[in-house]
């Protein structure tokens, strides 16, 4: 069957159909991916590329597709190890192109135009002309900045998953660069750039930076998340007098840090919680249904088995009820465990684990419930994204949940969860208005006073 030949007429519909369960080559999933993404469902076009590049991590077509695609979707961070894999064998005027925008966005302004020269230099003259003019912008971009303060955006990789928003908010004011460190030197190098010095997470990152001399003098800004309010390892080595702001996202763990270590209330302390992009959910008016939604790492803290015995219970009320978890699988014996307890329930086919998705707006478009059942959380982002696409949330109450959501969102047992997701109380308009007040406008504002010291 000529494959190709369906993406060339766009009939991506019929390729779909038969390598969903026939595709054995990287050729044929990349194809499958290539298919998925023309049909608007990048989550699954992604899936495949990444089993094309398991099969032949030298394919170029894989490579290219998911450099493009983590572009589109703004995670420019994963796109680069993309682009610099795919630079090494098929160095193109458009794989240079990308580079460029990846640079410009983590402010390494310099590399960023060496590679739109270099895009330039070996692109058609169509394309030449309209590269040409973007470094025209970059130039006019690159002036700018020099009159702009430097601020370093520093964490540990890994640890980079609330910034990327801030990054491109702040950057119409500051000269911001995103640093991503592995080393005590990559750490230092981004003090000495600075004027102002963002840590994030109060991990061993902001030990070496906060007792690193030269990090006197500069405007410091620490933000304190979660599980390091509970180190005292970490709290007890950090240098508070070179710490001009410390933001919390929580009050509860606000509560926490102070109480091991006290010094924390001799520093101005803001409460701040992660915004949401309201821009990037599409919200529209639901009803209750049958498909229920879990987004979060598979471990005990987000609690499988309490949600497993919810879903046993609306499976006994209803067959249609199905549970969706997305997220990437943390401990094997907890997974083995839900399998198991699944089967012996009678509901395997009712449980679909789709995995890591890095587009959750469309992953979250066909669900009618969010549920929650977490034993810890720092309040849920994903439980805040689905209620700004106005999907229902149903939520354990989890440590200091309270803190954050109304009562009649929160259950403590599972007849309440069942109860909760089965009636009609279902007002989609009702669950966006409560999000706006987290929106990613209202959080940068703060953090813009914060820095300004105002």
């Amino acid at each position: 069957m000529n494959l190709e030949r369906f993406i060339l007429n766009g009939e991506f519909k019929k390729v779909v159909e038969f390598l969903e369960k026939g595709a054995k080559s990287a050729k044929d999933f990349n194809i499958l991916g290539v298919a998925y993404y023309n049909l608007g469902k990048r989550n699954k076009a992604i899936s495949n590329f990444k089993r094309a590049l398991y099969l032949d991590q030298n394919n170029i077509d894989a490579l290219f597709n998911l450099s493009e695609i983590y572009i589109q979707l703004g995670k420019y961070v994963k796109a680069k190890d993309y682009v610099l894999m795919l630079l090494k064998m098929y160095p193109t005027w458009d794989v240079y192109d990308m580079l460029s925008n990846i640079y410009t966005f983590e402010g390494f302004f310099e590399s960023a135009y060496e590679s739109l020269k270099k895009a330039i230099a070996i692109a058609p003259q169509e394309k030449a002309h309209l590269l040409r003019e973007k470094l025209d912008l970059l130039t006019e971009r690159m002036e700018k900045v020099k009159l702009q303060k430097k601020l370093a955006i520093v964490c540990a990789k890994g640890f980079d998953n609330f910034i990327d928003d801030i990054v491109h908010e702040l950057s119409d004011q500051y000269w911001v660069q995103r640093r991503v460190v592995k080393t005590e030197k990559e750490i230092k190098d981004a003090i000495n750039w600075a004027d102002i010095v963002w840590l994030e997470w109060a991990n061993e990152v902001a030990v070496i930076a906060t007792n690193y001399p030269e990090i006197k003098g500069k405007r410091v800004v620490l933000r304190l998340h979660g599980y390091e309010s509970l180190r005292k390892d970490f709290l007890l080595k950090i240098n508070w007098n070179n710490v001009d702001d410390l933001i919390f996202v929580a009050k509860n763990v606000m509560k926490t840090a102070v109480e091991n270590q006290p010094i924390i209330q001799t520093i101005p302390i803001h409460f701040v919680p992660n915004g949401i992009n309201l821009e990037k959910y599409k919200y529209k008016v639901r009803e209750k249904g049958y498909n229920i939604g879990f987004l979060g790492f598979f471990n005990y803290k987000k609690n499988p088995i309490l949600a497993v015995q919810i879903l046993k219970k609306l499976v006994d009320k209803d067959k249609k009820y199905k549970l969706y978890w997305a997220g990437q699988i943390q401990d094997d014996r907890m997974w083995r465990y839900i399998n198991y307890i699944l089967k012996k329930m009678g509901i395997i086919e009712n449980f679909v684990f789709d995995g890591w998705v890095d587009d959750t707006d469309e992953w979250l478009e066909d669900k009618d419930v969010f549920l929650s059942t977490s034993i810890h959380e720092g309040y849920g982002i994903a439980i805040m994204e689905a209620m700004a696409k106005g999907i229902k949330p149903v939520i354990h109450n989890f440590y200091i949940a309270e803190e954050f959501y109304p009562k009649k969102y929160l259950f403590n047992t599972v007849d309440e969860a069942v109860d909760m997701i089965t009636n009609d109380d279902y007002t989609s308009d009702e669950y966006r208005k409560f999000i706006k007040k987290y929106s990613l406008k209202n959080q940068i504002q703060k953090i813009k006073s914060i820095i300004q010291g105002i």
